[in-house]
């Protein structure tokens, strides 16, 4: 885990589009978090994953609740 506050994935789908990759990430965060944290940490995990995978287009990220 390289993102503090990401407690870890729920759900990741990856489809391959011609030579890329887009990625749909379901990600677990402390359900007591702002709406602004979340989203914060979203856009986090977001940057790490484009800047590890150079394979990636498209990235989504859900922030669910741990509950």
């Amino acid at each position: 885990m390289k993102v503090n506050g990401i407690l870890g994935p729920e759900k990741c789908f990856i489809r391959k589009a011609e030579m890329k990759y887009h990625v749909d990430l379901h990600a677990l965060v402390d359900s007591k978090i702002t709406v602004k944290e979340g989203h914060d940490l979203a856009h986090q995990l977001k940057d790490t994953l484009w800047s590890e995978i150079m394979e990636l287009s498209h990235v989504l990220i859900h922030i669910e609740p741990n509950e």
